[in-house]
């Protein structure tokens, strides 16, 4: 079975030199896509078009490569000027990485702005939604993809051509073992309408959906390196042992 997995890197590096050998050794993993999280960067100042161009040089053609700056609201370690963050994410869209990750409640104008950028350099966005606190129903996580998306066409007039190849991604903080459910029947129900999904729980109690959420049609699932960027990650090479034992 095919399985997409992402490995996130906890970005703490002020130069191209500090950040080469954690880039090498996610590169070594062998992961179909590595996400690096600017919100752990000690100086945003030095997130620049060419900073940023000499790190995609740097893991292209290994991995696809997704660049996220987690709001502080939903996880994010730095808490800046939401204005501030709208800068850094243009910043992101003017190097062209392959994706780029943006929360679901981003400012209606800024959110516009950010998909019809993306658009015209053809980068995919992942937009997603983090509940840090517990799991929502399915009818609640469903609505809430359904309402966002309706909101895009009728709000903000986007064309939904614009949209297909784009991904919606809904994170939940298991509670009881049975709220891994949740994620993976709308994983399954998306992906059966040829919808790209990432929907899983995070936490102890979420692992499992974490693991299983690839089976279920979520277009990837996200493991650690050296330092987790959520609570439940699992380490790469860890999860790369779970999938060979239960799916080959």
């Amino acid at each position: 079975m095919k399985y997409n997995l992402c490995v996130s890197i906890p970005f703490k590096f002020i130069s191209i030199k500090d950040s080469k050998s954690v880039i090498h050794h996610a590169i070594k993993s062998k992961p179909d896509l590595i996400e690096l999280r600017f919100d752990y960067i000690p100086n945003v100042k030095i997130i620049s078009t060419d900073f940023l161009k000499r790190l995609l040089n740097l893991i292209h053609p290994h991995a696809t490569v997704i660049f996220t700056f987690r709001n502080s609201s939903e996880g994010g370690q730095i808490e800046i000027q939401q204005h501030e963050r709208f800068k850094i994410i243009k910043i992101f869209i003017e190097t062209k990485p392959d994706y780029i990750d943006i929360e679901m409640n981003t400012n209606d104008n800024h959110l516009k702005e950010i998909i019809n950028l993306a658009s015209q350099r053809g980068i995919k966005l992942i937009f997603s939604y983090h509940n840090l606190v517990k799991t929502l129903t399915y009818d609640e996580g469903t609505d809430l993809i359904h309402h966002f998306y309706d909101k895009l066409i009728k709000r903000l007039s986007m064309n939904p051509q614009m949209l297909r190849d784009n991904i919606y991604k809904i994170i939940f903080t298991a509670q009881t073992f049975e709220d891994n459910l949740i994620p993976l029947k709308i994983c399954k129900n998306y992906s059966n309408s040829n919808q790209r999904i990432i929907s899983f729980c995070i936490g102890t109690l979420g692992v499992f959906s974490r693991i299983m959420c690839v089976t279920n049609g979520s277009f990837m699932t996200y493991a650690s390196l050296d330092e987790q960027t959520a609570p439940g990650q699992i380490n790469i090479y860890k999860m790369k042992e779970i999938y060979n034992l239960i799916l080959n």
